[in-house]
């Protein structure tokens, strides 16, 4: 590890899913925590298990996090020069390590989680400038059946939110309204196999702000512009309908006190 990598940090994770794991970093707009990042990862066999069979202690914090020994998030990015990070080490918190959860004895200590693959990484630009009129749109990941909505953070005043999403049958359209002609089940096979890198998803008619964010039970018209369905066309729509709010922050996302004009 490079002592003088200015990424360094304990970069704590939520960590998601059953079948296949995932963790989702929990960024802020200041270095060294200025990332959106989401890995695919597996856990060895003794934290695996009892991720997939506990229950919530705390009812505020639904989720689990990670808590990593401190490490560059550089050696995560795809793009990088140096070697890749394939493994992390860290203890896994039921709830958010920081919190109400963090008072409760680890789900596990010294647990590894290798990296599978690299879902998403977007370095945040801690001077930008927050603009209410940019459509809201997400990231959209998962294998194994399970799809995920992740909020794309773009410039602070921001929030982070993970959803579980299911795409309705019958609602694929290409770019002009047609319906796809793909059958339902070549589109479900879609949706179950190919978000193992996530793909920006636009939610028309809506700003970006949290209130304004997408909110189980309810169903949004969402556009993949730059996805391509089986039957090939450039981009198109589809009914997501919200099953899950994983996790919501706001507060963390505000920009620094150093940052504020």
């Amino acid at each position: 590890m490079n002592d003088g990598d200015m990424t360094i940090g304990t970069h704590g994770m939520l960590l998601l899913g059953g079948e296949v794991f995932y963790m989702s970093h929990l960024p802020m707009f200041e270095s060294p925590h200025n990332f959106q990042v989401i890995l695919e990862v597996s856990l060895d066999d003794t934290a695996g298990p009892v991720v997939r069979s506990h229950r919530h202690v705390v009812p505020e914090e639904p989720y689990d996090t990670f808590v990593p020994d401190d490490f560059p998030m550089s050696e995560l990015d795809p793009r990088g020069a140096g070697p890749r990070r394939t493994s992390i080490t860290g203890r896994i918190s039921c709830g958010h390590f920081e919190r109400k959860g963090g008072q409760h004895p680890p789900l596990a200590e010294r647990t590894v989680a290798n990296v599978q693959s690299v879902v998403y990484f977007a370095q945040l630009d801690v001077q930008a400038e927050h603009r209410d009129d940019r459509e809201l749109a997400y990231l959209c990941f998962g294998r194994g059946g399970q799809l995920y909505l992740a909020h794309d953070i773009s410039a602070a005043p921001d929030f982070d939110q993970v959803l579980t999403v299911r795409a309705v049958p019958g609602t694929a359209t290409n770019p002009l309204g047609e319906r796809l002609p793909d059958d339902e089940a070549t589109l479900e096979k879609f949706f179950a196999e190919h978000f193992a890198v996530a793909e920006p998803v636009g939610i028309g008619g809506r700003s970006n702000r949290p209130d304004q964010r997408v909110v189980p039970p309810e169903t949004v018209d969402a556009s993949f512009f730059a996805t391509a369905p089986p039957s090939g066309f450039h981009g198109f729509g589809v009914q997501l309908e919200a099953e899950r709010e994983v996790y919501i922050e706001t507060g963390d996302l505000r920009k620094p006190k150093a940052h504020q004009s």
